[in-house]
């Protein structure tokens, strides 16, 4: 990570920091000396869950164009990317080149043909998350609450104006070369010595597998039984994400509203795509918290079960993540 990035998580913790002295260091202490493991665990499992089911639904586009390889496999690229996305800023694309790279190494098929899988796994990814928008927009404006009600309105028509944008990115060979070049400039800021020892193999593999990456993705969007079981797992994998965090209120003794939660999360989840801090880190705990207090949960609890929601699904994983690229490059570097 440069120093740039750095500053940058630096300030993010900072953020953190000042949140925790706002809502009351010594209230959130005593929310956490009190929490309840049984339903921190179940919190756990539901990100657990949650990721099985995203590898499930990759796994299955992976079947329905011919790619053989062992869940595990895709679970290790999935992490790695995983990784990558919670170290990048913006709308954190960087992770589906990383994943795609790993597991097209390890299993030794053409990267156009891995690319066309993340990439329909990326739309139906947004597919429940539209879904998801329509319905918390309805739950706000039946509330009252005029401010949020005009957030979600214009996170609906981002969303919406986003699956049209990307779908005619991918269904577009000079456009799909285009966006490719554009995660490789990403990838040079990351780690530019490495990205001069791979631009020329990186531009040959475009030229040579765009074409495949075409033909793949349509392929993809024709497959009926592999789009729906794909669609189904993604949806299972959100309504994870909806259940992780009931289950951090619960353990903090707060009955929440699933439907408070799902609001949030939505807010969230664009927050931390637009957000210039890797991760989102500390903008998103920010935000998070301040859409509860509006929905009316009292700081020190919202401050709280944020946190130990980011924990769940940001933190730990982001670290399990580092590991798992630490392994797949060792792995590479051997083959090669």
């Amino acid at each position: 990570m440069d120093w740039k990035k750095a500053g940058l998580m630096g300030f993010g913790v900072l953020i953190i920091g000042l949140l925790l002295w706002w809502a009351g260091i010594r209230d959130v202490i005593e929310l956490l000396g009190r929490v309840k493991p049984d339903y921190f665990l179940l919190a756990v499992l539901m990100y657990i869950i949650g990721l099985l089911t995203w590898g499930l639904r990759w796994k299955v586009l992976l079947d329905a164009i011919g790619v053989r390889t062992g869940f595990r496999k895709v679970l290790l690229a999935l992490l790695s990317g995983i990784f990558v996305n919670n170290v990048t800023p913006g709308a954190r694309g960087g992770g589906e080149p990383v994943r795609t790279y790993f597991l097209a190494k390890e299993i030794q098929k053409p990267y156009g043909q891995v690319f066309a899988t993340v990439m329909m796994d990326r739309i139906l990814d947004i597919i429940p998350v539209v879904v998801m928008l329509a319905l918390s927009t309805a739950y706000v404006y039946r509330l009252g609450s005029i401010s949020l009600t005009i957030i979600l309105v214009l996170l609906d028509i981002a969303f919406a104006g986003l699956i049209l944008f990307t779908l005619g990115i991918l269904l577009s060979e000079k456009k799909t070369k285009g966006a490719l070049y554009w995660f490789f400039r990403l990838f040079e800021r990351l780690a530019p010595q490495k990205a001069e020892d791979y631009r020329d193999r990186f531009k040959k593999t475009v030229e040579e597998d765009v074409p495949r990456f075409q033909s793949d993705f349509r392929f993809l969007m024709r497959h009926k039984g592999a789009f729906l079981l794909a669609l189904a797992y993604s949806t299972a994998s959100w309504l994870t994400v909806v259940l992780r965090t009931y289950y951090v209120f619960r353990a903090i003794n707060y009955p929440v509203s699933l439907v408070d939660v799902m609001v949030v999360q939505m807010v969230g989840m664009v927050i931390g795509m637009v957000s210039v801090i890797p991760g989102g880190a500390g903008i998103i705990e920010s935000v998070n918290s301040a859409v509860y207090i509006l929905l009316g949960i009292s700081k020190e609890v919202a401050v709280t079960a944020t946190l130990l929601d980011r924990l769940i699904y940001y933190w730990v994983p982001t670290a399990v993540g580092a590991l798992a690229t630490a392994h797949l490059g060792t792995k590479i570097k051997r083959k090669v």
